[in-house]
């Protein structure tokens, strides 16, 4: 899904989260619109799928966390791991 009008404040929320995220376990953790599409070897027969669109939240070491996500995965995502460190803060 493309950033458009529309859906720009739920991006700016999932920002916020991510923010509180990196507070909570001190980490720089990024989120990554992918603008390119995903290029295969000409030979290549099994599916191929195009990431382009999705989003992804990059680690601090430029490894993914997760897989490639829509804007709802990714909402999803981030609430379980707010609320996984909100667990570990009050244990």
């Amino acid at each position: 899904m493309e950033l458009e009008l529309n859906n720009i404040e739920k991006v700016k929320s999932l920002l916020d989260d991510l923010e509180e995220l990196n507070y909570k376990f001190n980490t720089n953790l990024k989120l990554v619109l992918e603008t390119e599409h995903t290029e295969y070897p000409p030979e290549r027969v099994d599916p191929c799928p195009d990431y382009y669109g999705m989003y992804y939240i990059k680690r601090e070491d430029g490894d993914i966390l997760g897989d490639y996500m829509t804007l709802d995965e990714l909402d999803n995502v981030l609430f379980y791991l707010n609320e996984y460190a909100e667990y570990l803060c009050n244990k």
